[in-house]
């Protein structure tokens, strides 16, 4: 391995947490092979989860904190609906939704509301590696 394949590799991978709905199918037009745009795919999501669970606890802590100094009311209209959207879609709608609206987007709302469960992580996890699957596959075969 040399240096322009690992910087291309570390591309690959941010690449597929920011965007990762359209980075199997960019990876693929650029001649990678579609086992390592799914295993670029697969990393950047994983990676991304990984990251930003830590950073997502802080940011609530700190958002809780905050409103709570501040004697702001804990439920207004907004997190009433996102509180019934979640119980009724639950963690596995999540994770679905997680493949469309990308990492940052998914971990936020999986970490904010189910982060209390030790299946958390493992099911975001499953969820991207059967997105990057049936993405990579949909792009190999030049349907998307």
């Amino acid at each position: 391995m040399d240096a322009t394949f690992i910087l291309e590799s570390i591309g690959w991978v941010g690449f597929s947490f920011v965007k990762f709905i359209i980075m199997p199918s960019t990876a693929i037009a650029a001649g990678m092979d579609p086992w390592a745009a799914f295993g670029h795919s697969v990393a950047g999501a994983v990676l991304g989860l990984i990251l930003m669970r830590p950073i997502i606890r802080r940011l609530f802590d700190w958002r809780s904190r905050v409103r709570r100094n501040k004697g702001k009311p804990t439920f207004t209209p907004g997190r009433r609906r996102i509180v019934r959207i979640k119980q009724r879609f639950g963690l596995v709608g999540i994770a679905f939704l997680g493949g469309v609206v990308g990492v940052p987007v998914g971990a936020f709302l999986a970490f904010k509301y189910f982060d209390n469960r030790a299946l958390t992580l493992p099911v975001m996890v499953a969820s991207y590696v059967m997105w990057s699957a049936a993405l990579t596959t949909l792009s190999a075969l030049a349907l998307i």
